[in-house]
């Protein structure tokens, strides 16, 4: 099975754990590129990238639409002319540092462009499988055909995109996010509910599974009202239940709980993934291309013992 996870080149951590997840590895996608809406190619500063390349790894940048603008997305997908500069600049880029592939991580809410997109992304993959690279693209996660109201949902068209690249990669997260009421970030029985869906779109071998090793993180008052759902790493969730000498539990919905009362009835919840709920959700994956971990450096690094 495929593995791919992702490595953010500014938090020294996710390097760490890099290394310790070395032998399970053949691939990586270092976030490294932002394209703005002036056409600028941004490269991320990776203190360790010449350490990176010597590893023996196949390096598959991930390119972002600045910010996640919608209206940065606008500007490279509107217009024929603009799709094609959009394409020559991630491939020169490909070529100039020969990447095995590319990593398309455009997101926000752009639906009004979401044909433009699809047809960007054929363009890429063409341009990119004429040189022998491998494109892969992120989605968000969808158990039905989306509708303009899933803003962040409705800009990919999986079967156009799945017909045209190597790998469709699920962003198989943020089930509830940093808006949402506290609740897990994965919950399995969605996992296989975005599988069903997906797999009657696009083929299961063409399907990349992406899964959290982040947490969140909410705080709620004695009315009722929460706070943001702040992301967390393994390692801190574990530090705050030593800290409120609470024991982690399992929830319902296939990941670990943690909920902490305060005297005035305020508590602490906290839905985090360990290496036990994240070997349930990679069965999840069963009969698809692979998985994708978000990201490196957030995870229970027992993970890698069992991968």
């Amino acid at each position: 099975m495929l593995i791919l996870p992702w490595l953010v080149p500014e938090d020294p951590s996710s390097f760490a754990a890099l290394k310790k997840a070395l032998p399970s590895l053949e691939r990586v996608s270092p976030c490294y590129f932002s394209l703005n809406a002036d056409f600028d190619l941004k490269t991320a500063l990776d203190p360790n990238k010449e350490t990176l390349k010597s590893l023996g790894l196949k390096l598959y940048p991930l390119v972002v639409n600045e910010g996640f603008k919608p209206d940065v997305a606008r500007v490279l997908l509107e217009t024929a002319e603009a799709r094609k500069k959009t394409a020559d600049i991630l491939m020169n880029k490909v070529m100039e540092e020969n990447y095995p592939g590319l990593n398309v991580d455009f997101e926000g809410p752009f639906g009004q462009w979401r044909s433009e997109y699809s047809e960007f992304i054929a363009l890429l993959a063409e341009m990119l499988h004429k040189e022998g690279k491998e494109i892969s693209v992120d989605v968000v996660s969808q158990t039905k055909e989306p509708t303009p109201e899933h803003s962040w949902a409705y800009p990919f068209e999986y079967q156009k995109l799945g017909s045209v690249v190597d790998y469709l990669v699920l962003m198989g997260y943020d089930y509830s996010s940093t808006f949402s009421p506290p609740g897990p970030v994965a919950p399995n029985d969605w996992l296989r509910a975005v599988k069903a869906y997906t797999i009657s779109q696009v083929p299961g071998q063409k399907v990349i599974l992406g899964l959290p090793f982040y947490g969140r993180h909410w705080t709620i008052e004695p009315d009722g009202s929460y706070s943001k759902g702040r992301g967390i790493k393994y390692k801190q969730a574990m530090e705050l239940a030593s800290e409120w000498r609470v024991k982690p539990v399992p929830h319902e919905s296939g990941c670990r709980y943690i909920d902490y009362k305060y005297p005035d009835n305020s508590r602490e919840q906290i839905f985090f993934e360990d290496r036990t709920t994240l070997l349930e959700k990679i069965k999840i994956a069963d009969g698809l291309a692979g998985i994708a971990f978000w990201r490196l450096g957030q995870e229970d690094e027992n993970i890698w013992d069992y991968l």
